[in-house]
Protein backbone atom coordinates (compact mmCIF):
# COMPACT_ATOMS: atom_id res chain seq x y z
CA UNK A 1 0.00 0.00 0.00
CA UNK A 2 2.96 2.51 0.73
CA UNK A 3 1.39 5.63 0.76
CA UNK A 4 -2.17 5.07 2.24
CA UNK A 5 -3.08 4.21 5.53
CA UNK A 6 -5.13 1.04 6.21
CA UNK A 7 -7.26 3.00 8.70
CA UNK A 8 -8.12 5.59 5.80
CA UNK A 9 -9.37 2.26 3.55
CA UNK A 10 -11.21 1.26 6.68
CA UNK A 11 -13.07 4.24 7.32
CA UNK A 12 -13.77 4.90 3.83
CA UNK A 13 -15.05 1.69 3.06
CA UNK A 14 -16.11 -0.18 6.32
CA UNK A 15 -17.06 -3.49 5.51
CA UNK A 16 -16.28 -3.67 1.96
CA UNK A 17 -12.84 -3.64 2.79
CA UNK A 18 -11.09 -7.00 3.05
CA UNK A 19 -8.10 -8.55 5.80
CA UNK A 20 -5.30 -9.74 3.43
CA UNK A 21 -5.56 -13.16 2.29
CA UNK A 22 -9.11 -13.32 2.75
CA UNK A 23 -10.13 -14.52 -1.01
CA UNK A 24 -7.80 -12.18 -2.62
CA UNK A 25 -5.90 -14.47 -4.69
CA UNK A 26 -9.21 -15.01 -6.75
CA UNK A 27 -9.15 -10.77 -7.23
CA UNK A 28 -9.83 -10.16 -11.58
CA UNK A 29 -8.63 -6.12 -10.39
CA UNK A 30 -5.71 -5.32 -8.07
CA UNK A 31 -4.82 -1.85 -6.46
CA UNK A 32 -1.88 -0.66 -6.00
CA UNK A 33 -0.56 2.94 -4.41
CA UNK A 34 2.70 4.01 -5.04
CA UNK A 35 4.68 7.20 -5.34
CA UNK A 36 5.02 8.59 -9.36
CA UNK A 37 8.35 7.28 -11.13
CA UNK A 38 9.77 8.85 -13.88
CA UNK A 39 11.70 11.79 -14.52
CA UNK A 40 10.70 14.88 -12.80
CA UNK A 41 7.54 12.88 -11.60
CA UNK A 42 6.18 13.84 -7.98
CA UNK A 43 3.25 12.68 -5.97
CA UNK A 44 1.59 9.60 -5.30
CA UNK A 45 -0.72 7.13 -7.98
CA UNK A 46 -2.64 4.11 -8.38
CA UNK A 47 -1.94 1.45 -10.70
CA UNK A 48 -4.83 -1.28 -11.45
CA UNK A 49 -3.38 -4.86 -12.36
CA UNK A 50 -5.59 -8.06 -13.37
CA UNK A 51 -4.90 -10.99 -12.55
CA UNK A 52 -1.85 -11.65 -14.05
CA UNK A 53 -0.17 -9.06 -12.78
CA UNK A 54 -0.87 -6.92 -16.26
CA UNK A 55 -0.99 -3.14 -15.92
CA UNK A 56 -4.61 -2.10 -17.11
CA UNK A 57 -4.22 2.08 -16.01
CA UNK A 58 -2.02 4.11 -13.74
CA UNK A 59 -3.53 7.17 -13.18
CA UNK A 60 -2.44 9.89 -10.64
CA UNK A 61 -3.93 9.75 -7.03
CA UNK A 62 -5.15 12.68 -5.17
CA UNK A 63 -7.86 11.00 -2.71
CA UNK A 64 -10.99 9.04 -3.18
CA UNK A 65 -13.90 10.44 -5.21
CA UNK A 66 -14.70 11.67 -8.39
CA UNK A 67 -16.32 9.89 -11.42
CA UNK A 68 -16.11 7.13 -11.64
CA UNK A 69 -14.61 6.78 -8.46
CA UNK A 70 -10.79 5.77 -7.92
CA UNK A 71 -11.90 3.34 -5.83
CA UNK A 72 -13.12 0.68 -6.43
CA UNK A 73 -11.42 0.99 -9.99
CA UNK A 74 -14.73 1.58 -11.99
CA UNK A 75 -12.52 2.70 -15.08
CA UNK A 76 -11.33 -0.93 -15.53
CA UNK A 77 -15.08 -2.31 -15.47
CA UNK A 78 -17.07 0.01 -17.29
CA UNK A 79 -18.78 -3.41 -19.02
CA UNK A 80 -19.79 -4.83 -15.74
CA UNK A 81 -20.46 -1.41 -13.72
CA UNK A 82 -22.18 1.60 -14.21
CA UNK A 83 -22.70 4.94 -11.67
CA UNK A 84 -24.51 8.17 -10.78
CA UNK A 85 -23.81 10.07 -8.22
CA UNK A 86 -26.66 9.89 -5.63
CA UNK A 87 -27.71 9.13 -2.54
CA UNK A 88 -29.69 5.98 -2.78
CA UNK A 89 -31.94 4.31 -0.07
CA UNK A 90 -34.42 1.05 0.42
CA UNK A 91 -37.40 0.43 2.06
CA UNK A 92 -39.08 -2.80 1.76
CA UNK A 93 -39.15 -3.43 -2.03
CA UNK A 94 -38.66 0.20 -2.98
CA UNK A 95 -35.15 1.58 -3.64
CA UNK A 96 -34.70 5.29 -4.38
CA UNK A 97 -31.60 7.18 -5.83
CA UNK A 98 -31.64 11.08 -5.04
CA UNK A 99 -29.81 12.33 -7.73
CA UNK A 100 -28.08 15.83 -6.65
CA UNK A 101 -24.62 16.86 -6.69
CA UNK A 102 -22.51 19.08 -4.09
CA UNK A 103 -24.46 21.90 -2.45
CA UNK A 104 -27.97 19.39 -3.14
CA UNK A 105 -29.85 18.87 0.06
CA UNK A 106 -29.95 14.79 -0.50
CA UNK A 107 -28.60 13.87 2.71
CA UNK A 108 -30.80 15.72 4.41
CA UNK A 109 -33.53 14.45 2.40
CA UNK A 110 -31.77 10.77 3.00
CA UNK A 111 -31.51 11.14 6.61
CA UNK A 112 -35.16 12.51 7.23
CA UNK A 113 -35.88 8.87 4.82
CA UNK A 114 -34.05 7.26 7.77
CA UNK A 115 -36.40 8.60 10.21
CA UNK A 116 -39.26 6.70 8.08
CA UNK A 117 -37.49 3.45 8.13
CA UNK A 118 -35.56 3.48 5.25
CA UNK A 119 -31.92 2.05 4.84
CA UNK A 120 -28.48 3.43 3.35
CA UNK A 121 -27.99 1.56 0.04
CA UNK A 122 -25.14 4.16 -1.16
CA UNK A 123 -24.46 7.81 0.11
CA UNK A 124 -23.08 8.81 -2.93
CA UNK A 125 -23.41 6.91 -5.81
CA UNK A 126 -25.68 4.54 -7.47
CA UNK A 127 -23.61 1.27 -8.22
CA UNK A 128 -25.66 -1.04 -10.92
CA UNK A 129 -24.56 -4.56 -11.84
CA UNK A 130 -24.98 -3.80 -15.70
CA UNK A 131 -25.23 -8.07 -16.24
CA UNK A 132 -27.88 -8.22 -13.98
CA UNK A 133 -29.46 -5.23 -13.28
CA UNK A 134 -29.06 -5.15 -9.48
CA UNK A 135 -28.70 -1.98 -7.59
CA UNK A 136 -25.08 -2.38 -5.34
CA UNK A 137 -24.04 -1.34 -2.04
CA UNK A 138 -21.41 1.18 -1.56
CA UNK A 139 -20.95 1.92 1.81
CA UNK A 140 -18.69 5.36 1.98
CA UNK A 141 -19.38 7.83 4.51
CA UNK A 142 -21.82 10.64 4.37
CA UNK A 143 -20.42 14.03 3.38
CA UNK A 144 -22.28 16.16 5.90
CA UNK A 145 -22.02 20.31 5.75
CA UNK A 146 -24.77 22.82 6.06
CA UNK A 147 -28.43 22.03 7.49
CA UNK A 148 -27.57 17.98 7.23
CA UNK A 149 -24.52 18.66 9.86
CA UNK A 150 -26.05 21.18 12.10
CA UNK A 151 -29.29 18.18 12.26
CA UNK A 152 -26.72 15.50 12.73
CA UNK A 153 -24.84 17.52 15.72
CA UNK A 154 -28.05 18.67 17.58
CA UNK A 155 -29.31 14.99 17.22
CA UNK A 156 -25.66 14.23 19.30
CA UNK A 157 -23.05 13.89 16.85
CA UNK A 158 -19.74 14.52 18.26
CA UNK A 159 -17.02 15.44 16.08
CA UNK A 160 -13.36 13.89 16.85
CA UNK A 161 -14.94 10.20 17.27
CA UNK A 162 -13.46 8.01 15.00
CA UNK A 163 -16.41 7.33 12.39
CA UNK A 164 -16.37 11.13 12.22
CA UNK A 165 -13.69 13.09 10.34
CA UNK A 166 -13.02 16.52 8.99
CA UNK A 167 -12.36 17.67 5.47
CA UNK A 168 -12.13 20.46 3.62
CA UNK A 169 -13.01 21.23 -0.48
CA UNK A 170 -11.69 23.85 -2.35
CA UNK A 171 -15.02 24.75 -3.74
CA UNK A 172 -17.39 23.86 -1.08
CA UNK A 173 -15.08 24.51 2.30
CA UNK A 174 -15.22 22.85 5.24
CA UNK A 175 -17.40 19.76 6.08
CA UNK A 176 -17.13 16.22 7.85
CA UNK A 177 -17.24 12.77 6.89
CA UNK A 178 -19.02 10.58 8.86
CA UNK A 179 -19.89 6.33 8.42
CA UNK A 180 -23.42 5.77 7.34
CA UNK A 181 -23.99 3.36 9.86
CA UNK A 182 -23.60 5.55 12.75
CA UNK A 183 -26.47 7.85 11.11
CA UNK A 184 -28.99 5.45 9.44
CA UNK A 185 -29.63 1.88 9.10
CA UNK A 186 -27.80 0.41 6.25
CA UNK A 187 -28.27 -2.44 4.05
CA UNK A 188 -25.25 -5.20 4.36
CA UNK A 189 -23.09 -5.05 1.39
CA UNK A 190 -24.13 -8.75 0.04
CA UNK A 191 -27.91 -7.55 -0.31
CA UNK A 192 -28.69 -6.98 -4.06
CA UNK A 193 -31.86 -4.77 -4.82
CA UNK A 194 -34.19 -4.29 -7.56
CA UNK A 195 -33.66 -0.81 -9.77
CA UNK A 196 -33.80 2.47 -8.39
CA UNK A 197 -36.66 5.02 -9.14
CA UNK A 198 -34.34 8.36 -9.92
CA UNK A 199 -35.47 11.32 -8.11
CA UNK A 200 -33.85 14.72 -9.44
CA UNK A 201 -33.81 17.21 -6.13
CA UNK A 202 -34.51 20.92 -7.54
CA UNK A 203 -34.82 24.05 -5.28
CA UNK A 204 -37.48 26.95 -6.13
CA UNK A 205 -38.91 29.72 -4.91
CA UNK A 206 -41.35 28.20 -3.11
CA UNK A 207 -42.36 27.34 0.21
CA UNK A 208 -43.48 23.81 -0.01
CA UNK A 209 -42.05 20.99 -1.47
CA UNK A 210 -44.06 18.87 -4.51
CA UNK A 211 -43.09 15.54 -6.09
CA UNK A 212 -44.09 15.66 -9.53
CA UNK A 213 -43.69 13.01 -12.22
CA UNK A 214 -40.59 14.20 -14.49
CA UNK A 215 -38.37 13.09 -17.52
CA UNK A 216 -35.05 14.37 -16.91
CA UNK A 217 -31.50 13.90 -18.61
CA UNK A 218 -29.45 11.73 -16.21
CA UNK A 219 -26.03 11.48 -15.86
CA UNK A 220 -24.82 7.76 -16.39
CA UNK A 221 -20.58 6.78 -16.42
CA UNK A 222 -19.80 4.81 -18.58
CA UNK A 223 -22.52 6.70 -21.16
CA UNK A 224 -23.38 4.44 -23.00
CA UNK A 225 -25.16 3.00 -19.70
CA UNK A 226 -27.77 5.30 -20.00
CA UNK A 227 -29.31 2.60 -22.73
CA UNK A 228 -29.28 0.34 -20.09
CA UNK A 229 -32.57 -1.15 -18.34
CA UNK A 230 -32.18 0.04 -14.81
CA UNK A 231 -31.66 3.39 -16.13
CA UNK A 232 -33.91 3.99 -19.08
CA UNK A 233 -36.95 2.49 -18.15
CA UNK A 234 -36.99 3.32 -14.30
CA UNK A 235 -39.16 5.95 -12.85
CA UNK A 236 -38.67 9.16 -12.94
CA UNK A 237 -39.89 11.96 -10.64
CA UNK A 238 -39.06 15.23 -9.79
CA UNK A 239 -39.00 16.63 -6.12
CA UNK A 240 -38.81 20.60 -5.75
CA UNK A 241 -37.78 21.86 -2.74
CA UNK A 242 -37.63 25.48 -0.65
CA UNK A 243 -34.29 27.09 -1.35
CA UNK A 244 -33.65 26.05 2.65
CA UNK A 245 -35.40 23.52 4.94
CA UNK A 246 -38.37 21.29 3.81
CA UNK A 247 -36.42 17.68 4.33
CA UNK A 248 -39.20 16.25 6.50
CA UNK A 249 -41.96 17.09 4.51
CA UNK A 250 -40.31 16.13 1.19
CA UNK A 251 -39.09 12.60 2.92
CA UNK A 252 -43.39 12.25 3.81
CA UNK A 253 -43.77 13.10 -0.42
CA UNK A 254 -41.39 10.51 -0.78
CA UNK A 255 -42.32 7.84 1.56
CA UNK A 256 -46.04 8.14 0.62
CA UNK A 257 -45.37 8.07 -3.00
CA UNK A 258 -42.94 5.22 -3.40
CA UNK A 259 -45.01 3.18 -0.99
CA UNK A 260 -47.72 3.96 -3.34
CA UNK A 261 -45.51 2.74 -6.22
CA UNK A 262 -44.41 -0.47 -4.66
CA UNK A 263 -48.11 -1.64 -4.56
CA UNK A 264 -48.59 -0.93 -8.28
CA UNK A 265 -51.21 1.57 -7.89
CA UNK A 266 -51.46 4.16 -10.97
CA UNK A 267 -49.24 6.96 -10.17
CA UNK A 268 -50.77 10.71 -9.37
CA UNK A 269 -50.85 12.56 -13.06
CA UNK A 270 -48.00 15.10 -13.69
CA UNK A 271 -48.45 18.91 -12.74
CA UNK A 272 -47.23 21.59 -15.28
CA UNK A 273 -43.55 22.49 -14.77
CA UNK A 274 -42.31 24.85 -12.20
CA UNK A 275 -40.62 28.36 -13.99
CA UNK A 276 -38.15 28.97 -11.34
CA UNK A 277 -36.67 25.29 -10.74
CA UNK A 278 -33.17 24.76 -10.95
CA UNK A 279 -30.84 21.48 -10.17
CA UNK A 280 -29.96 21.25 -6.77
CA UNK A 281 -26.35 20.97 -6.68
CA UNK A 282 -23.72 20.43 -9.23
CA UNK A 283 -22.51 17.80 -11.26
CA UNK A 284 -19.84 18.17 -14.21
CA UNK A 285 -19.64 15.03 -15.75
CA UNK A 286 -21.48 13.93 -19.05
CA UNK A 287 -25.00 13.28 -19.68
CA UNK A 288 -26.76 10.97 -21.47
CA UNK A 289 -30.15 12.06 -23.47
CA UNK A 290 -33.68 11.61 -21.65
CA UNK A 291 -35.57 8.55 -22.92
CA UNK A 292 -39.03 8.99 -23.84
CA UNK A 293 -42.30 7.97 -22.04
CA UNK A 294 -45.61 8.14 -22.89
CA UNK A 295 -33.85 12.17 10.39
CA UNK A 296 -33.00 8.64 11.56
CA UNK A 297 -29.47 9.55 13.44
CA UNK A 298 -26.97 7.99 15.65
CA UNK A 299 -27.61 4.68 15.26
CA UNK A 300 -24.06 3.00 15.67
CA UNK A 301 -25.13 1.16 18.96
CA UNK A 302 -28.35 -0.23 16.98
CA UNK A 303 -30.89 1.36 19.27
CA UNK A 304 -34.37 1.58 17.87
CA UNK A 305 -34.94 4.12 20.54
CA UNK A 306 -32.18 6.23 19.85
CA UNK A 307 -33.55 6.56 16.35
CA UNK A 308 -36.92 6.81 17.51
CA UNK A 309 -35.42 10.34 19.52
CA UNK A 310 -33.91 11.62 16.48
CA UNK A 311 -36.88 11.05 14.29
CA UNK A 312 -38.63 13.29 16.56
CA UNK A 313 -36.04 16.39 15.71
Amino acid sequence: MGVVEQADLSFFFGPHLLEEGAGLERAALVVHFAQRTGSGATGNEVRVVDGEGRLLRRLPYHGIGGIPPVLPPFAAMNQRYAVVQAAVLTRKDSVVALVGGIGSPRNSVALALGGRGWRMVSAQYLVVDRVTGHTLPFQLPLALRGPALETARAAGLVDGSPDVRPARSPLTGDFVRVRPERLIETVGIGERLGPATLVRLCTTGGQRCHLEERDFALSVWPPDAGADPAFAVAPRLRLLLPESGGAEEAADLLDDRLTVLTKGAVPCPAVPPTPRERPAGSTTWGSTPPVQRTSTLLSSAGSSDARAAAATT
